[in-house]
């Protein structure tokens, strides 16, 4: 067991984070990816309500992206219990902050929608990497 930590600790520390950045957006996308397969299956499937579906989507998509970022992205040893919590507090606020880049785009600046949400994806995918990397998984990150 231990031979299992120190490797997944030593290939932690040689990730550029370029190359984390790059596999997290992956893991996100996997888990759009995931939250789009069941909402499709449900609806068309089961002719289940596209709302219901969508919100039974953005939860397993989310823990997929939860699972990923924890075991891929980060490598970490800690326990789901200890990073559960603050992965899902940086994901509200990244919510929040879309919301926030929305309202001033669309509503204040007049950007078309479509425009605006390309700008706030990319600036909470940041975000989300960032508060990720240094706060959620920050014990095991240090160094890389």
């Amino acid at each position: 067991m231990r031979t299992i930590l120190n490797s997944k600790l030593a290939a932690r520390l040689k990730m550029p984070i370029a190359v984390q950045f790059t596999c997290f957006a992956s893991a996100g996308a996997a888990g759009t990816a995931v939250h789009y397969i069941i909402l499709l299956g449900l609806v068309f499937f089961l002719l289940a309500s596209p709302v219901a579906a969508s919100i039974l989507g953005s939860f397993v998509g989310a823990a997929v992206n939860f699972l990923l970022s924890h075991h891929w992205v980060f490598r970490s040893n800690r326990r789901h219990s200890e990073t559960l919590f603050k992965f899902f507090t940086i994901a509200g606020l990244g919510l929040a902050l879309n919301a926030a880049i929305m309202y001033v785009l669309v509503m204040i600046a007049a950007m078309h929608y479509l425009l605006a949400q390309v700008a706030a994806t990319g600036i909470v995918l940041f975000w989300n990497f960032l508060g990720n990397r240094f706060w959620t998984f920050a014990d095991d990150t240090r160094n890389t």
